[in-house]
């Protein structure tokens, strides 16, 4: 055998080297994927209006929402009560006992909804339909989730109910989770230099923030206990919102691990596609975040190779529970010493292999995976290029 033979026998080694290691791990974190607007569900504004309607107010009304609603993930659809017999028209109309027109009902993907004024006392009809528009898609506090969703991990957002001791026990255990994870960010697939941020509402600001606590599942009138919900991506809710004594340190850590996980991290996509909050998401803050993350999850390629990962689902016997268990193997407990050695039970070998199973991160997992599917490839690939070559090898020695 020449010189060429060895020279590519090992080209092919290095192709067995790399390309196993290339396609077996994920390219994106949750984080990542979650600033897509990928499996989205929007929300809706059905604004019932009727025959006798001017025409001026109609167009107003499209006007106006084609200007606010362009970059959100909010529509308006117009229902002409006259015309329109749909079952869903017929059961918001008779729910809520709609009489005036127009009259305008906000509809979350979850299926719950509130009525919403038209009149807004000493306003115009114009400034009325805008004010009305821009409050269901913007407010204080969710311009705030946006500049932190850019250079944080995520938000940690705290609504705080009317008792005061129970507000400051859920301020200390989200800072307390924050604190823990900021040790642990270099461990993550992706280095995000900047630890959660944490937004708190307080109880007297709550009805002003209605819709994007209606977003999360707490009605503001309802919001006795405090809340705690993680806000991460393009304002996607990560897993459950957490509400009074659920409101622990090692919760709140759980979910947040989350956040920074690949997309290969075996949870099911219900975790991985949280559903947004009603948001305006404008093209600067597109471009800033493109900058930041170094790709376009806006790309039709990106976009297109995200959704194939998600469509690969991941079956499990034993899925992992995010609010229970974390995924970087993190646990919290206290040793207590006897005096007395005669009461310290024995602990077998199954015991100390059980014990290491449990608490060895889903990381070490992937590492493991990907070593064997490296070597694997080494194999096939050099086999296959190795008897290719030895029988090309041999066709030019008899035909000399």
């Amino acid at each position: 055998m020449n010189r060429s033979f060895y020279g590519t026998l090992f080209i092919a080694f290095l192709i067995g080297v790399f390309y196993p290691l290339n396609t077996s791990a994920c390219r994106y974190t949750i984080r990542e994927i979650g600033f897509s607007d990928i499996g989205s569900m929007p929300y809706y504004i059905y604004v019932f209006t009727r025959s006798n309607m001017p025409e001026d107010d109609i167009s107003t009304i499209e006007k106006l929402s084609f200007a606010l609603l362009n970059e959100t993930n909010v529509k308006l659809k117009l229902v002409n009560v006259d015309e329109e017999n749909d079952s869903v028209t017929l059961y918001y109309l008779d729910k809520y006992n709609i009489q005036s027109f127009p009259s305008a009902l906000f509809v979350f993907p979850e299926g719950e909804s509130m009525i919403c004024s038209f009149s807004y006392p000493g306003r115009s009809f114009d400034e009325s339909v805008w004010l009305l528009l821009e409050n269901l898609v913007s407010s204080a506090f969710r311009k705030s989730i946006i500049d932190q969703l850019l250079q944080s991990y995520c938000v940690v957002l705290v609504v705080e109910g009317k008792n005061t001791p129970e507000n400051k026990n859920a301020i200390r255990e989200a800072n307390e989770a924050v604190r823990e994870i900021s040790k642990t960010l270099d461990q993550m697939p992706k280095v995000v230099n900047s630890p959660p941020g944490i937004l708190i509402i307080p109880h007297e600001k709550t009805y002003e923030e209605r819709t994007l606590l209606m977003s999360l599942g707490i009605k503001a009138e309802e919001a006795i206990e405090p809340f705690v919900a993680i806000i991460y991506g393009r304002g996607r809710i990560m897993g459950p919102v957490l509400q009074g004594d659920q409101i622990t340190k090692r919760k709140v850590f759980n979910l947040l691990t989350v956040v920074g996980a690949d997309c290969e991290c075996g949870l099911d996509h219900f975790w991985i596609l949280g559903r947004m909050i009603p948001l305006r998401w404008e093209p600067s803050v597109q471009s800033e975040l493109a900058q930041f993350l170094g790709f376009d999850v806006e790309s039709p390629l990106v976009k297109a190779e995200m959704s194939q990962i998600l469509s690969m689902k991941t079956v499990s016997e034993n899925p992992l529970n995010p609010v229970e268990d974390n995924l970087l193997g993190y646990t919290e407990g206290k040793f207590e010493i006897e005096k007395s050695s005669q009461d310290i039970p024995r602990i077998s070998a199954s015991d100390i292999r059980k014990s290491f199973s449990q608490t060895t991160p889903i990381k070490n997992n992937l590492v493991f995976r990907t070593i064997l599917l490296g070597f694997g490839g080494i194999l096939l690939v050099v086999l296959v290029a190795g008897v290719f070559l030895f029988l090309r090898h041999k066709r030019r020695n008899v035909i000399r």
